[in-house]
């Protein structure tokens, strides 16, 4: 054998040691992935009440109270709206009557093979807000994808809703036009992320990716809902859930065109600084209302809840004002 030969067998040896190390990093991730699971189930411990609505039960968590109720809405995939919505709720508690739910798959909230078309969500959303005794009129607050089901909640029930207020929200002609398949495959990214444990041990070396914004959220809670808000993200990154809502992204938009106008319900939206086809996206909202109001904020990221949480809470309390 010359001496070509065997550094070509040493090297295909070296990548042949470097795959197998590669393979049982991941299947030890994985395998801590479940164990950490399992275990962290002892602190994902409700705050809020657990409610059959449909044929399967839904978490709400409501504090406040006030003539109105603001309802918060989370955007596609978000692991718990408690962690998520809680610095808002927190800081609009001594002013009014706060709400926010998981909706199926997804925090507290039990799966269903129900469709996640847009008049079953809207409708399992009425339906737990009745249930669990909040009383109308609603601010509804929807973040991101989430403008589909407040608009088309306001659609069906209109004399119910005092106001809307988006949070970087796209419009139904936007999502109408989506690519499902880019939100299918940013999924599948993220659940791989997950189950390998690739993005726990990323975590624990101090560092909090964006998916889903836990980069911003995690710092900025208090750490009892920290150790909550962490063992949801990482049960819940990519999950395959969200798939079913990810699947009539297309079709729920459409849905919300073919109903449409708001009329004289105020709308109001809050837009993080993402380029010119976004801002597109929010004029076209706009256009949803007699009375719209839009401001983009500079200094702010798509989960802007979190980046200027001041700022909009003081827009909520001007549509409680009014």
């Amino acid at each position: 054998m010359d001496g070509v030969e065997k550094s070509m067998n040493k090297r295909k040896l070296r990548i042949k040691r470097v795959i197998i190390f590669i393979i049982i990093m991941l299947l030890t991730g994985a395998v801590w992935q479940r164990v950490m699971v399992e275990k962290e189930t002892n602190i994902q411990l409700p705050q809020g009440e657990v409610i059959d609505i449909n044929n399967h039960n839904m978490y709400i968590h409501s504090i406040g109270s006030g003539r109105n109720t603001v309802v918060f809405v989370a955007g596609s995939g978000t692991p718990s709206s408690f962690t998520d919505f809680y610095g808002i709720q927190m800081k609009l508690q001594p002013y009014v009557r706060t709400v926010s739910f998981d909706n199926a798959g997804f925090g507290w909230s039990e799966k269903t093979d129900i469709p996640r078309t847009i008049d079953g969500l809207v409708n399992e959303l009425h339906e737990l807000l009745e249930k669990s005794g909040q009383s109308s009129p609603y601010i509804l607050v929807g973040h991101s994808l989430a403008s589909l089901e407040v608009i088309r909640f306001a659609q069906k029930y209109p004399a119910e809703v005092k106001g809307i207020v988006l949070l970087d929200g796209g419009s139904p002609e936007f999502y109408a036009n989506d690519s499902e398949m880019k939100s299918y495959m940013l999924n599948r990214f993220s659940a791989g992320l997950r189950v390998t444990g690739i993005a726990r041990t990323i975590g624990n070396l101090g560092i909090k990716l964006p998916l889903l914004g836990e980069n911003l959220r995690y710092n900025a809670l208090p750490d009892d809902i920290k150790k909550i808000d962490i063992a949801m993200y990482y049960k819940y990154l990519g999950n395959t859930s969200n798939l079913e809502y990810i699947k009539n992204i297309n079709e729920n938009a459409r849905e919300v065109m073919k109903n449409g106008h708001l009329n004289n319900i105020p709308l109001i939206m809050i837009s993080s600084d993402s380029g010119e086809d976004w801002e597109k996206t929010q004029q076209e909202l706009l256009k949803w209302s007699n009375y719209s109001y839009q401001e983009t904020l500079h200094n702010s990221s798509h989960y802007i809840h979190w980046t200027n949480t001041d700022y909009i809470v003081e827009k909520i309390k001007g549509l409680i004002d009014e």
